[in-house]
């Protein structure tokens, strides 16, 4: 397999929109795929800024982090901000391919 697989949580978080629960829940996780899309993209100037929004703040305390900053918005969705944020980093960038490829992966 040439990308990492996805775990079952982050293909459950996008996959099936009837049971991730509110639409500021679904909203909450559009913002977290678009900061992870912009990241893996091959826009120099979107991936820095999604850098900065997506690791910036891991240092703050979760309990302390402002809202709709990346620690805020992962305790909102029940999400471990350290797991995600080393599974983000490890992400394979886009390069020259207009789509991540393991977009659309499934996890098997």
């Amino acid at each position: 397999m040439l990308y990492p697989a996805i775990d079952d949580e982050a293909v459950s978080l996008f996959d099936i929109p009837n049971q991730t629960g509110t639409p500021e829940r679904r909203l909450l996780a559009a913002i977290l795929e678009r900061a992870i899309l912009d990241f893996v993209g091959n826009d120099e100037k979107e991936m820095l800024e999604a850098e900065e929004w997506l690791f910036s703040e891991l240092e703050t305390a979760e309990q302390h982090a402002g809202e709709f900053t990346f620690p805020w918005l992962c305790r909102e969705l029940d999400l471990d901000v350290q797991t995600i944020a080393k599974k983000i980093k490890s992400m394979p960038k886009r390069g020259s391919h207009r789509i991540a490829p393991w977009y659309f992966a499934k996890a098997s």
